[in-house]
């Protein structure tokens, strides 16, 4: 099926961040309750769910998940989507907790998975006591608010144990992206609503520290993205992105040769609290 977050029909403009780093603003829709219900209601996540209770986990989870996450750790999954990351880690023997801001779809999986601790809240609010985890995990998530990071992480500083690791996953100002700006292919404004920012790797581990948070290292992920919805070639790519066996052929390949520094989509921070 087509991708439901699909980069070329948003509007990205160049801003100035608050802590004096340039960012990519994107601008399609509001990232709110009602948005998640609906890109969720259109994933397959029964395929997502037997995914997840078998255990398995893209490499570019997984790999950053098992070097650092201690045996049975008590892990949060803030902005657990369709809980994937969460009935995968509890496969693995973790205690992991997960909690979305879409009600609907929190609902369904506490209908689904009763006895899997997910609850419905704000990471800005987290409803959980001060080092309760081991673990904080966040996918995809801070990219959607403007401002107020730094109370997100003092959140996630919070409920974490000393030394409790973070996993921290957003849009990445990648080297691609940074050329188009310097050579000015991005729009200069847009009244769309703001929809998600793309960070320098830089700022995001400068965020950690002000935070209380000890950087251990950074991964590159998901090259084929930026690439294929980015590049001249998204017209070719949109031919195949129905064709389910074809498109995985494709997309493996990009994945191993396409340098992640140059088209990460996203990048993984992983840091420990001070």
């Amino acid at each position: 099926m087509p991708d439901q977050i699909d980069l070329s029909r948003m509007e990205s403009v160049p801003v100035q961040g608050p802590n004096g780093y340039l960012r990519l603003h994107r601008y399609w829709r509001t990232a709110d309750e009602s948005l998640w219900d609906q890109i969720w209601d259109g994933t397959p996540s029964k395929d997502y769910w037997r995914h997840g209770l078998a255990g398995h986990l893209p490499g570019a989870y997984a790999d950053p998940f098992r070097k650092h996450l201690e045996p049975k750790s008590a892990v949060l999954e803030a902005g657990c989507g369709l809980g994937h990351v969460v009935l995968a880690l509890r496969q693995w023997g973790h205690d992991c907790h997960g909690l979305d801001y879409a009600e609907r779809t929190v609902r369904e999986l506490t209908r689904v998975f009763p006895d899997v601790p997910f609850k419905q809240g704000d990471i800005r609010l987290l409803p959980y006591e001060a080092g309760a985890f081991d673990a904080y995990i966040s996918l995809g998530v801070i990219e959607h608010f403007t401002e107020g990071h730094e109370h997100m992480l003092a959140e996630a500083r919070r409920v974490l144990r000393p030394g409790g690791r973070i996993f921290l996953s957003v849009p990445v100002l990648n080297a691609y992206r940074r050329l188009r700006i310097r050579l000015g292919t991005y729009r200069k404004a847009s009244s769309a609503p703001f929809f998600e920012a793309c960070f320098q790797t830089s700022e995001l581990a400068f965020m950690l520290r002000e935070a209380g948070f000890r950087v251990i290292e950074h991964r590159y992920q998901n090259p084929v993205m930026t690439f294929v919805q980015e590049s001249p070639l998204r017209p070719l790519y949109r031919l195949i992105e129905d064709v389910r066996y074809l498109r995985g052929g494709v997309d493996r390949t990009l994945g191993a040769i396409l340098p992640g520094a140059w088209f990460g989509h996203t990048v993984m921070v992983i840091g420990a609290r001070e």
